[in-house]
C-alpha cells in the first residue's frame, strides 16, 4: 500500500483473496482517516473472482468443479460485477479516496481510466472507454484498444464522517493466458446461466498489442501519471 507522496510499488501477494481483502482495508482507512492512499497488486496463484451473490445460484458447486479442474479456482468478492481472472499477467491498481461534494460515479472512473489511459499512450496504444461485447465482466467503463478490453473497472464507497470514501479499481491485463481462461469463464456463465457468452476475441493484453513490454514497463509508465487530482465534481451523488 502506497499513499499519495511515495511512488508506486507493486505488492505481491498469494492469492486474489488477500490482495480484495487489502483494498477493503485500505478503504477503510480512508474512511476513518480522509487520506487518499493506492494499491498496486499481483497474485501469484490464478483465480476466477466472482460476486458471493453467485455462491447462491444453482448449479454453482458444479461450475467451481469445473473451474478447478481447469486449473482456475473461485474465489468470492463482497461486491457485485461479474466474473474476472486473477493471477500471473494481471496487474491490479486500486484508488481510494474522500469524495468530493457532489462527485458522481462517473468522475470517479473518469479519476482512475485517466492515468491509465495516459500510460498507454505512452506506448502509442490508444485505450478508450466503453462496453466491449463479449467479454467478461463486460461494463461502460471498460478500456479497450480497438474494440477488445484491456482493462476492466469497479468501484465501492463507503459511508465517512460527513460524505464517503471511494475505491476505485482497475483490473489490467498485462500477460495473462487468456486462451486458457476465457473458455473457462465462458462455461462459468453457462453452468451459472448468466445468458451472455464469453469470447476470447473481445480481449487482448499489454503483451498481445507490444510483445517487447511486460509490467515493469506498464507500472513505469504509471507512476509517471497523476493519479493524486480530483476530477470536477458532477450533479447528484452515486452510492
Amino acid at each position: 500500500m502506497t499513499d499519495g507522496v511515495t511512488g508506486l510499488a507493486p505488492q505481491g501477494v498469494d492469492s486474489a483473496a488477500e490482495g480484495i481483502a487489502a483494498e477493503v482495508a485500505m478503504l477503510a482507512q480512508v474512511a476513518a482517516t480522509g487520506r487518499p492512499a493506492r494499491l498496486l497488486w499481483q497474485a501469484r496463484t490464478p483465480a476466477i473472482v466472482l460476486p458471493a451473490a453467485c455462491l447462491r445460484r444453482p448449479g454453482f458447486a458444479a461450475a467451481a468443479g469445473h473451474a478447478a479442474a481447469a486449473g482456475w479456482p473461485l474465489l468470492a468478492r463482497p461486491t457485485g460485477g461479474g466474473a474476472v481472472p486473477q493471477g500471473p499477467g494481471v496487474l491490479n491498481l486500486a484508488l481510494a479516496f474522500p469524495a468530493a461534494p457532489g462527485l458522481t460515479l462517473e468522475a470517479g472512473y473518469r479519476r482512475i481510466c485517466a492515468p491509465l489511459t495516459a500510460a498507454f499512450a505512452r506506448f502509442g496504444l490508444s485505450a478508450t472507454a466503453g462496453a466491449t461485447e463479449g467479454s467478461f465482466c463486460d461494463g461502460a467503463w471498460n478500456l479497450s484498444l480497438a474494440g477488445r478490453k484491456i482493462v476492466g473497472t469497479a468501484q465501492r464507497w463507503q459511508r465517512r464522517e460527513g460524505g464517503w470514501a471511494v475505491l476505485a479499481h482497475a483490473l489490467v491485463l498485462i500477460d495473462p493466458p487468456l486462451a486458457a481462461v476465457v473458455p473457462v469463464i465462458d462455461r462459468l456463465h453457462r453452468d451459472l446461466e448468466f445468458g451472455t457468452r464469453v469470447l476470447p476475441d473481445a480481449h487482448t493484453s499489454l503483451r498481445a498489442e507490444r510483445p517487447d513490454l511486460g509490467a515493469p514497463d506498464f507500472i513505469h509508465a504509471l507512476g509517471e501519471e497523476d493519479m493524486e487530482g480530483s476530477p470536477a465534481p458532477g450533479e447528484g451523488r452515486a452510492a
